[in-house]
């Protein structure tokens, strides 16, 4: 128990340290990425529910601390961003595919953004005037999707080969 604590803490700490330090040096489309949501919505969808509301809050708190936003609204909107995601997967989308995988990346990522915005409106309006613009606007709704399908592709795809958990088994008729 206690060492899956540190492996969780340890893990939403390196992650944001990748995102935060490294991700916001990259070019303008790559550096918008968020792998904090792209692994939390990955977690929500593929392998356990309460395991991704740990990271979201986790991620977000570390998120927080980096943030130009007034605190609390990336934790919000990525916590209620997991509740909507899980909502949606229990009730429509109910098996663990690629496809469903990739259609609640996409959802995601736009309600987080929406979340975002909206948050920041009812909270502080000021804090919401830079990200605001036509080149960001184009950042949070275009390039963070796309690149947040790449990513989950790609770690769909590696969860895929390494474990046999999500293997079609197909039926046959004699």
């Amino acid at each position: 128990m206690i060492i899956s604590a540190l492996v969780t803490t340890l893990g939403i700490i390196l992650i944001g340290i990748i995102q935060v330090s490294f991700l916001t040096t990259w070019p303008a489309p790559v550096s918008s990425l968020n792998i904090i949501l792209t692994l939390v919505i990955f977690l929500a969808v593929i392998v356990n529910y309460n395991k991704s509301l740990i990271w979201a809050f986790g991620g977000a708190l570390f998120l927080e601390l980096y943030s130009g936003q007034q605190f609390g609204v990336t934790s919000i909107s990525l916590v209620l961003t997991v509740i909507i995601i899980n909502f949606l997967f229990s009730n429509v989308f109910t098996n663990r595919s690629y496809y469903s995988l990739m259609i609640l990346g996409y959802l995601g990522t736009m309600i987080y953004n929406l979340l975002i915005i909206i948050t920041g409106l009812l909270i502080f309006q000021a804090a919401i005037k830079d990200m605001i613009t036509s080149s960001g606007l184009i950042f949070l709704f275009v390039w963070q999707p796309i690149f947040n399908l790449i990513i989950l592709t790609v770690v769909f795809f590696t969860y895929y080969l390494s474990t046999g958990r999500l293997k079609n088994f197909f039926l046959f008729r004699d």
